[in-house]
């Protein structure tokens, strides 16, 4: 045959892709460290006393009267973050009752009198993104064997 010709080992490819697809089925470890990285990017959150706008949170009182950092007097918010991870996904939370007030405002106390405002510690910044899309690109070429 003159010009170009292809070859194609099916057997080969198929059993490339076989164990790309097993490899995406057990992605179990791929999702755990989503997770740790989720947690560990929480966990800077609290140390800067930053938002997802970029802006420092607003100092406690606590903070004002003692010193220290806002929502770090014992650390019990910042180590209650957590995650849970399956082969699908991964959620990252707090065991903390205190801690949705913290993150999204509102008021508390008895008849609701303190108006408590929100200092968001779980979210995702660019910074965030950049290593979650690391993180992939490193796992799909694994993944492939690239």
């Amino acid at each position: 045959m003159a010009g170009f010709s292809f070859e194609l080992d099916m057997d080969k490819a198929m059993r490339g892709l076989d164990i790309a697809m097993q490899k995406a089925q057990r992605s179990q470890e791929f999702m755990d460290t989503m997770g740790e990285t989720l947690v560990s990017s929480t966990h800077q959150h609290f140390k800067d006393g930053v938002g997802p706008d970029g802006k420092k949170w607003k100092t406690s009182q606590r903070a004002s009267k003692e010193g220290g950092q806002t929502l770090v007097d014992s650390a019990r918010l910042r180590n209650a973050v957590t995650y849970e991870a399956t082969s699908q996904m991964v959620v990252i939370g707090v065991n903390a009752v205190y801690a949705r007030i913290h993150q999204l405002g509102g008021k508390t106390g008895r008849g609701l009198k303190v108006e408590m405002p929100a200092r968001p510690y779980i979210y995702i910044n660019d910074e965030d993104r950049a290593e979650i899309r690391a993180l992939a690109v490193a796992e799909m070429k694994s993944m492939f064997g690239v």
